[in-house]
C-alpha cells in the first residue's frame, strides 16, 4: 500500500504559510520604501515614481536612488519632445530661448543623468548627486532664460516638475553618503 506524503490539511496549511511571507515580505519593502520617500522633498513623488516600477519591490536604497534618476532621465526625453513641439508651433519670439532649453536638457539628459547612472553603479555616490544637482541648475537656467528675455514661460510648471523629480533624486543619493 503507497503511503500519502502529503495530506490536502498540510498542503493547505503550507500555501497559507507561503502566502504570509510574501505578504510579510512585500509589507516590508513597501515599508522601506516608504520610510526612504518621507526623507525627500517631496514624499507623494517620490512614492508615485518608486512604485511604478516594479524593480522596486526588491530595491535596496541604490536600486531606488536608480529607478527615480531613470525617472529623471524619462522626463527629460518627455519635455525635449515638448520642446520640440513649442518650437514648431509656438511664437517665433520664443524659439531662441526653447532652443536653449532644449540644449540645457539634452545635456541632463545625455551627460548628467550619466554620471548619475555611473556613480550610483560604481559606488562613487557624490557624483551621483552632483549630476542630480546639475539637473536642478539646469532646470532652473531654462526657466529664467525667458525672464532675462522679457519673455512670459510656457515651460514653468515643466522646469519645477523636473527640479522636484531631480531633488527627490538628490536626497535619496544624500541618504547613501
Amino acid at each position: 500500500m503507497a503511503m500519502k506524503l502529503w495530506s490536502p490539511f498540510t498542503i493547505v496549511f503550507l500555501v497559507l504559510i507561503f502566502q504570509e511571507s510574501l505578504l510579510f515580505s512585500a509589507m516590508a519593502d513597501r515599508k522601506f520604501i516608504e520610510s526612504v520617500c518621507r526623507s525627500t522633498p517631496s514624499t507623494n513623488l517620490c512614492l508615485k515614481t518608486v512604485l511604478a516600477d516594479p524593480k522596486s519591490k526588491d530595491a535596496d536604497l541604490t536600486g531606488l536612488a536608480l529607478i527615480i534618476v531613470y525617472a529623471v532621465k524619462d522626463k527629460g526625453n518627455k519635455i525635449i519632445h515638448q520642446i520640440k513641439t513649442l518650437e514648431k508651433h509656438g511664437r517665433p519670439e520664443l524659439r531662441p530661448v526653447l532652443k536653449y532649453c532644449e540644449r540645457v536638457y539634452n545635456t541632463a539628459v545625455t551627460v548628467d543623468v550619466k554620471l548619475a547612472v555611473d556613480a550610483l553603479t560604481l559606488g562613487n555616490v557624490k557624483f551621483g548627486e552632483n549630476g542630480m544637482a546639475d539637473v536642478v541648475v539646469e532646470s532652473r537656467s531654462c526657466e529664467d532664460t525667458f525672464d532675462q528675455y522679457a519673455l512670459k514661460s510656457p515651460m514653468t510648471e515643466i522646469n519645477k516638475g523636473m527640479e522636484d523629480i531631480a531633488n527627490v533624486a538628490r536626497a535619496i543619493i544624500r541618504m547613501l553618503l
